[in-house]
């Protein structure tokens, strides 16, 4: 996801699509994803009209991708467990100490 996209976190907070600007909470909510445990993490805009929203969806403990174009028609997503960021040991660790939903919200 990291080679596709860049380091989690370093796309925009807020971005302008189809001459609209939207905050993460804003798209979220335009695109129906804005569920009990999802946090918002980044959002990029991508060539020929595409953008990704990349969210940590904490019923699956995931980080999700998800492409769509100007008109918020869905895309395609790439789905990663939170494990992956932060190693195994750590993920578990993580757990023992800290009592939030994800380490992207840190």
């Amino acid at each position: 996801m990291e080679s596709r996209y860049g380091p989690l976190g370093s796309g925009a907070q807020v971005m302008l699509i189809g001459g609209a600007e939207y905050d993460m909470s804003a798209l979220l909510l335009k695109m129906g994803l804005n569920f009990e445990d999802a946090r918002g993490i980044d959002m990029q805009e991508l060539s020929d009209g595409r953008y990704v929203l990349r969210y940590y969806d904490g019923e699956d403990q995931r980080i999700v991708a998800h492409e769509f174009d100007s008109d918020f028609r869905f895309i395609g997503e790439i789905r990663a467990h939170i494990a992956e960021w932060i190693g195994e040991d750590g993920y578990f660790e993580w757990f023992r100490h800290f009592r939030v939903r994800c380490p992207a919200d840190l």
